[in-house]
């Protein structure tokens, strides 16, 4: 009686790159059991279908860090392995708050992503080398006596509108208030928070416990 192969999805606005992917999955021994050009829908396939792996390059409707941030409500998590494209370097303390498994290149090699999704279906956290250096700082996060205490309820609010990926404008509809008074309120939120932009500040969030 032999063991039931692992089992995953594969994310990408392109077929040919999901192909490539799920042909590294298969060499592994894993069953691709879906692939899809769209975030919401690969969700909704690890929601009903629950996978081992979601693995996830670019997806034609939500960033690549919104789709594994909805994937955190999928229970139980699948791991996740998240092909990070050019330019989107910022993204990964956040992704790695999130507990995102695995991080490569998605440019990078057939081989160097073979390792990390060998890694990923151990329940080991990989991030390539080439993308490490992105994580500087990030686990250095300024103690704080009360996290509470960090931000104001304001703030708070302005930072959970932010990690629903909300724009300056609808953060400010939906707290009543005027962008300009937005405005202010992320720059407090990221000198608090040391960030230099919104992933950064999210991933941050994460870490020290002000977003669950």
């Amino acid at each position: 009686m032999h063991e039931t192969a692992e089992r995953a999805v594969v994310v990408d606005e392109l077929a040919l790159a999901r192909r490539g992917v799920a042909s590294v999955l298969e060499s592994q021994g894993v069953d691709v059991i879906a692939e899809t050009h769209s975030g919401r829908e690969a969700v909704s396939v690890a929601t009903l279908e629950r996978p081992d792996l979601v693995v996830l390059g670019r997806p034609v409707d939500l960033s690549v860090a919104d789709t594994v941030r909805r994937l955190t409500r999928v229970q139980p998590m699948p791991g996740v392995v998240a092909l990070v494209a050019p330019g989107q370097e910022d993204t990964v303390a956040y992704l790695v708050a999130l507990g995102t498994r695995g991080i490569a290149l998605r440019a990078g090699t057939v081989d160097e992503l073979g390792v990390v999704i060998a890694s990923a279906l151990k329940g080991v956290q990989m991030v390539v080398p080439a993308l490490q250096a992105a994580l500087a700082g990030s686990v250095s996060l300024r103690a704080v006596d009360s996290t509470t205490e960090l931000l104001s309820a304001r703030e708070r609010e302005v930072l959970a509108c932010l990690a629903q990926g909300r724009s300056n404008r609808e953060i400010a509809a939906t707290l009543s208030v005027t962008l300009a008074t937005v405005k202010s309120h992320l720059v407090r939120i990221y000198a608090k928070l040391e960030a230099g932009n919104r992933n950064e500040a999210l991933g941050r969030a994460v870490a020290l416990g002000l977003l669950a």
